[in-house]
Parts: structure tokens; C-alpha cells; sequence
């Protein structure tokens, strides 16, 4: 019988070779403050049966792990709803458009889909990888609705800086965090990438539990704040269907 401490320590190293590729298991243990024997044997099982893939530079994400991604990656409801709506913003704007999801349990998010506009001026969106909700407008509009326990333990937590290498400012933070639970939208400049302006707004599941965001990212020099009205108008409407279309699933 497998015990569920050994199953939680395969699941943690699973998601930790998903967002960091080619760690050591010395890297990976340091990580997680974990014996690197034990590491290196879960690793090498996650490797033996194809969920994780060992080179010389360390662990990566296996074929089989990316087999299962590929089989449920189209299933996602937030990714079958967002989709046509993200091109039709791209399209409508000539902005690229963002879905975000939150990891509650980690206080973290990730950029689940994009859509870049026919314009030369694109951003290289790094999707799937887990990022802090204290930086950027998609993780500040997420963080605003949630529990104020769960917003302290986000600021506490965190050791991360803009892109600027600015530290954070709780109490610029949490004065954010209530204008935009009373605005519901998010706009942040230049945190995640420079010489530009996140504008986010969440979208929630049946019961009122925020779960996502979509979002524009527009370059400084395009922003300006008499355009600011219409973006968010256009972002509200595409997150309030998918908050329908979600909630209306979950009550099937």
C-alpha cells in the first residue's frame, strides 16, 4: 500500500519539474527542503515511467506527463469558453490578450492561453508557469478577492521583485487590492515587463470564488487612460460570460 505522504511527495516533485525544467535533484531538494537521496530516487521512479525525462542537465517534464497535457489541455472549460473570446479582443484591439487561472492553494497564478494581434508588436508569452499574484494586473485583480488571511499570507510569503527589481510596498499593495475589489478590474505598470501595462479582470466559478482573469497587455507607449474605459468594458463582458458559461456547467 502506497502511503499518501509518498503519493503528495511525487505529486509536489511532478509540479516542480513543470515549472522548473532541467533541475538537479540537488537543486530539486534544496527547493523543497528534502533529503537529496529521496529526491533523486522519486526522481528516477517519475523517470522510469516516463513522467519526468533525466539529461545531464537534470529533470525535465517526461512524454508521458506531456501525453496526459495534451489529452486534457483541450477539455478545460476556461480554455474551450476563453479562447474564441481572447481572439476576438486581440482582434478587436490589436492587443495581446491573456487568460490567467489561480492556484489557490499556492497563492500563485499562471497564464493558461494567449492571443497576439496581427500587429509586429508582440510579446513572447510564457505559458504554464507559475508566478506570484503580488506583481502584475491579472495577480493583483485575482488576489483582491480573496480571503484577507489569504491576501497577508501572499504579501508575507513573497521574496519576489518587479521587473524594475523594485521590492514590494504592502501598503501600496493592499491599497490596490481595495480599489480594485470596488473598481473589479486591475491596471499595473511595467511589473512583469518593461515598457508595458497590464489591465485585468477576474471572472468566478458557481458560488462566487474567484478563479481567473482575462487581460490585456499593451505596450506604454499605445496606454493611454481616455482609451482605459473601453478596454475594461470589452474585458468585463468576456470575463462575465465565462463566469456564465462555467457557472452554468458546474450546475449541469
Amino acid at each position: 500500500m502506497v502511503e499518501p505522504g509518498a503519493i503528495n511527495r511525487v505529486l509536489t516533485l511532478i509540479s516542480l519539474i513543470s515549472d522548473h525544467p532541467e533541475l538537479t535533484a540537488k537543486q530539486a531538494a534544496a527547493l523543497l527542503g528534502w533529503p537529496v537521496s529521496t529526491t533523486h530516487r522519486l526522481l528516477r521512479k517519475l523517470a522510469e515511467a516516463e513522467f519526468a525525462a533525466q539529461s545531464e542537465r537534470g529533470f525535465s517534464a517526461g512524454m508521458e506527463l506531456y501525453r496526459i497535457a495534451g489529452r486534457l489541455g483541450p477539455k478545460v472549460p476556461f480554455l474551450r469558453i476563453a479562447e474564441p473570446l481572447l481572439q476576438a479582443l486581440s482582434a478587436r484591439f490589436n492587443e495581446t490578450s491573456l487568460l490567467t487561472i489561480l492556484e489557490r492553494r499556492q497563492l500563485q497564478m499562471y497564464i493558461a492561453l494567449s492571443a497576439a494581434p496581427a500587429d509586429p508588436m508582440r510579446y513572447i508569452i510564457e505559458l504554464n508557469r507559475t508566478a506570484p499574484l503580488v506583481w502584475g494586473a491579472s495577480g493583483r485583480a485575482l488576489l483582491a478577492f480573496l480571503r484577507q488571511d489569504e491576501i497577508e499570507r501572499a504579501i508575507e510569503s513573497n521574496d519576489a521583485r518587479n521587473v524594475r527589481g523594485e521590492a514590494l510596498d504592502p501598503a501600496e499593495l493592499r491599497a490596490q487590492l481595495a480599489t480594485i475589489a470596488a473598481d473589479g478590474y486591475a491596471v499595473t505598470h511595467a511589473h512583469r515587463t518593461l515598457n508595458s501595462v497590464g489591465i485585468a479582470v477576474p471572472f468566478f466559478a458557481a458560488g462566487g470564488q474567484v478563479v481567473g482573469c482575462v487581460a490585456f497587455q499593451v505596450p506604454s507607449f499605445r496606454f493611454t487612460e481616455e482609451g482605459l474605459p473601453e478596454l475594461v468594458g470589452a474585458l468585463k463582458d468576456a470575463a462575465a460570460v465565462i463566469s456564465q458559461q462555467v457557472g452554468a456547467q458546474a450546475q449541469v
